[in-house]
């Protein structure tokens, strides 16, 4: 029992440096935010418990906000991986270009997201390659305005080719995991390529297209390098103006409404994404 029980305060030694980071700093954060929130530790002025800050909350600035960041949010999550399943499919079975297509698409990784956002700048601003190319094969009589756009899809193609390894990354590691065998059997007993899709390639894939659905949200709903540079004048992201109220105006406590308001929303698409896994894989059976 004794050996038992030394081993045991082992593991949780080896554990404690990473269990204690989190703890320690992750979860200090948040706890001072939401206090913050509260007029608690209050940056500027006199730190007294207050609900005035909460008034934020209900401003239609906020809310437009909010709903423009889960729409991003939802978008690249779900465009995303709609680019990266058919290409870890591809991946997964090989075939001509499969090295050079994997070291293409893995370029963005090494580019970072405010660089990409002007990379991306050049190419669907109103005078950039895409319009002038456009208008050069005379398929459109004057630019097309993509950048800054009233709804987003600007930030939704940078935040697709942004984010596209990551995604891919783990969604083939999911479709890796799949046995040949099973696709054999399957093909055997009659099943088309659609009947393999959609009753063993997705649902066997499901775990992975869940987290990465789930962390390309968390990445897209908080981003704000690319929003601040390829979105729209009005609404900004959340993040956006999450900044905007703490260094322009010095409203940090409202500011960190704005913070918890982001971790809450976080946390509630974190739990929908999984249900809606759930009932995918519960159809499916």
């Amino acid at each position: 029992m004794d050996r038992k029980k030394d081993v045991s305060i082992i593991h949780y030694l080896m554990i404690l440096p990473g269990v204690g980071f989190i703890v320690l700093f992750l979860g200090s954060s948040i706890f001072i935010t939401v206090a913050q929130s509260f007029g608690l530790f209050s940056v500027t002025g006199v730190s007294r418990f207050t609900l005035l800050n909460w008034k934020t909350f209900w401003e239609r600035e906020t809310i437009d906000s909010v709903l423009f960041s889960l729409k991003m949010g939802v978008l690249s999550s779900m465009g995303t991986l709609l680019f990266a399943f058919p290409i870890g499919l591809f991946l997964r079975k090989g075939g001509a270009g499969k090295r050079f297509l994997a070291s293409l698409i893995k370029i963005p990784l090494f580019i970072p997201a405010l660089v990409a956002a002007f990379l991306i700048l050049n190419i669907i601003s109103y005078h950039g390659i895409l319009n002038e190319a456009l208008l050069g094969l005379r398929l459109i009589q004057e630019p097309l305005r993509m950048l800054n756009d009233k709804f987003g899809w600007g930030v939704v193609a940078i935040q697709i080719w942004k984010n596209l390894p990551f995604v891919l990354l783990i969604v083939s590691a999911s479709l890796a995991s799949i046995r040949d065998d099973i696709i054999d059997a399957a093909r055997n007993l009659g099943a088309n390529n659609w009947a393999i899709l959609f009753r063993i390639y997705i649902p066997l894939a499901m775990p992975g297209i869940l987290v990465s659905m789930i962390l390309m949200f968390i990445k897209a709903f908080g981003d704000f390098p690319i929003t601040s540079v390829a979105g729209p004048t009005y609404p900004p992201s959340i993040a956006l103006r999450m900044r905007n109220t703490a260094t322009l105006f010095q409203e940090w406590d409202k500011a960190a409404v704005m913070g918890v308001i982001i971790i809450v929303t976080t946390l509630i698409m974190t739990w929908l994404y999984s249900r809606l896994a759930e009932a995918v894989e519960g159809g499916t059976s």
